[in-house]
């Protein structure tokens, strides 16, 4: 007749109490996992917003693109006769334009995990200079969002959109209006869809379709 032994194998409760040290590896080794999962997935991210709300500038001093250099020179030129102070914009032939919006959308989630919503609208401000202004946005945060202008359309996979991009910079803020700089050589014609794109986990939070205001 047969009869059933007890299973002899320690457990890590037993294990641990013959051998102190290893409860000193377990928690080094726990403390090691959470750190690696607030510094790289940050959920904490999830329950902080960050806020911002950017004036609207008037020329391109207030906002440049990427790659652009501060090229101002403080030295004031003398002028050769004195201004007539009676001259007002029109009689001098000068024509008070002010931004001119060059193309709009309103942004859509690209998974039904993220909630993003506002418009993007590109403006041409009175020197020449572009600047991209997002309104009334709000989005899911994440860690190390970026706004993107790409070449491919909403509707396309997310490879296609991290496939052909301009990177106009780090999100400023998930909740806020606020403004990123075009550089000048940027074919708007080319790169006419905005995204807010997660670059660690390469996968877009949401996107707006740029169309002509034309």
């Amino acid at each position: 007749m047969s009869s059933s032994q007890p299973d002899q194998r320690p457990t890590l409760a037993g294990r641990i109490r013959r051998h102190p040290w290893m409860a000193g590896v377990l928690a080094a080794a726990l403390v090691a996992v959470v750190a690696v999962v607030f510094i790289w997935f940050q959920p904490q991210a999830l329950f902080i917003d960050r806020v911002v709300d950017d004036e609207f500038p008037i020329g391109a001093g207030d906002v440049t693109g990427p790659g652009d250099e501060d090229t101002d020179d403080d030295t004031e030129e003398p002028m050769d006769e004195p201004m007539d102070d009676d001259l007002d914009d029109d009689d001098m032939g000068v024509e008070d334009v002010g931004p001119v919006a060059l193309s709009s959308g309103n942004f859509e989630p690209r998974s039904s995990r993220y909630t993003v919503e506002g418009t993007a609208t590109i403006y041409q401000l009175e020197d020449g200079s572009r600047l991209l202004r997002l309104e009334d946005f709000s989005s899911t945060n994440g860690p190390d969002l970026y706004v993107y202008l790409t070449s491919a359309d909403s509707a396309d996979s997310d490879e296609a959109l991290d496939s052909d991009f301009v990177d106009l910079g780090l999100l400023s803020g998930n909740i806020g209006n606020q403004n990123y700089g075009i550089g000048d050589d940027v074919d708007l014609d080319h790169y006419d869809t905005v995204v807010i794109w997660c670059r660690r986990f390469t996968v877009g939070f949401g996107s707006a379709d740029l169309v002509s205001a034309g």
